[in-house]
Protein backbone atom coordinates (compact mmCIF):
# COMPACT_ATOMS: atom_id res chain seq x y z
CA UNK A 1 0.00 0.00 0.00
CA UNK A 2 1.04 3.42 -1.16
CA UNK A 3 1.77 5.98 1.83
CA UNK A 4 -0.77 9.30 1.29
CA UNK A 5 -0.92 12.70 3.01
CA UNK A 6 -2.90 15.39 2.66
CA UNK A 7 -1.77 18.71 1.39
CA UNK A 8 -4.06 22.10 1.34
CA UNK A 9 -3.67 24.18 -1.61
CA UNK A 10 -3.76 28.21 -1.97
CA UNK A 11 -4.98 29.57 -4.86
CA UNK A 12 -5.42 28.10 -8.50
CA UNK A 13 -8.17 25.83 -9.65
CA UNK A 14 -8.69 23.43 -6.33
CA UNK A 15 -8.75 26.53 -3.97
CA UNK A 16 -9.26 25.77 -0.50
CA UNK A 17 -9.29 21.96 -1.09
CA UNK A 18 -6.98 18.83 0.10
CA UNK A 19 -5.28 16.91 -2.48
CA UNK A 20 -4.27 13.81 -1.18
CA UNK A 21 -1.46 12.98 -2.62
CA UNK A 22 1.38 9.85 -2.49
CA UNK A 23 4.44 10.47 -0.27
CA UNK A 24 7.91 9.21 -1.80
CA UNK A 25 10.69 7.02 0.82
CA UNK A 26 11.15 9.80 2.84
CA UNK A 27 7.96 10.87 3.50
CA UNK A 28 8.09 13.99 1.47
CA UNK A 29 4.93 14.66 -1.30
CA UNK A 30 5.96 15.50 -4.85
CA UNK A 31 7.29 19.09 -5.46
CA UNK A 32 5.19 20.38 -7.80
CA UNK A 33 1.26 19.12 -9.33
CA UNK A 34 0.64 20.34 -12.86
CA UNK A 35 -1.80 20.26 -15.35
CA UNK A 36 -1.73 16.63 -16.20
CA UNK A 37 -1.96 15.44 -12.27
CA UNK A 38 -4.75 18.03 -12.04
CA UNK A 39 -6.90 16.52 -14.95
CA UNK A 40 -6.24 12.43 -13.87
CA UNK A 41 -7.54 13.73 -10.54
CA UNK A 42 -10.43 16.23 -11.07
CA UNK A 43 -11.14 16.00 -14.79
CA UNK A 44 -14.82 17.31 -15.50
CA UNK A 45 -14.75 19.58 -12.41
CA UNK A 46 -11.47 21.78 -14.28
CA UNK A 47 -13.33 22.66 -17.80
CA UNK A 48 -13.77 26.25 -16.87
CA UNK A 49 -10.54 26.69 -14.50
CA UNK A 50 -7.25 28.18 -15.47
CA UNK A 51 -5.25 25.12 -15.04
CA UNK A 52 -2.60 27.07 -16.68
CA UNK A 53 0.52 26.58 -14.22
CA UNK A 54 1.26 24.43 -11.66
CA UNK A 55 0.99 24.17 -7.95
CA UNK A 56 4.26 24.11 -6.00
CA UNK A 57 4.66 22.45 -2.74
CA UNK A 58 5.79 25.19 0.26
CA UNK A 59 6.63 24.24 3.74
CA UNK A 60 4.50 26.41 6.67
CA UNK A 61 6.86 26.16 9.01
CA UNK A 62 10.34 25.40 8.06
CA UNK A 63 11.40 21.61 6.17
CA UNK A 64 7.56 20.72 6.68
CA UNK A 65 4.96 19.05 7.77
CA UNK A 66 2.93 20.94 7.75
CA UNK A 67 2.99 21.38 4.00
CA UNK A 68 0.72 23.09 1.54
CA UNK A 69 0.33 23.37 -2.05
CA UNK A 70 0.62 27.15 -3.89
CA UNK A 71 -0.22 28.03 -7.19
CA UNK A 72 1.87 29.61 -9.54
CA UNK A 73 0.34 30.52 -12.89
CA UNK A 74 1.74 30.30 -16.08
CA UNK A 75 -0.50 33.31 -17.60
CA UNK A 76 0.90 36.93 -17.90
CA UNK A 77 -0.59 38.79 -14.62
CA UNK A 78 -3.40 41.08 -16.08
CA UNK A 79 -2.75 43.65 -13.74
CA UNK A 80 0.54 44.14 -14.89
CA UNK A 81 -0.59 44.18 -18.61
CA UNK A 82 -3.30 46.61 -17.67
CA UNK A 83 -0.55 49.35 -15.85
CA UNK A 84 1.71 48.89 -19.18
CA UNK A 85 -1.40 50.80 -21.37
Amino acid sequence: MWAKVDVPCVGGPVDGRCVLVPVDEEGLPPAQLDQTWLWIEYGGELLDADINGVYALESIAGGGPPWVYVWHSALPNRQSTDQRR
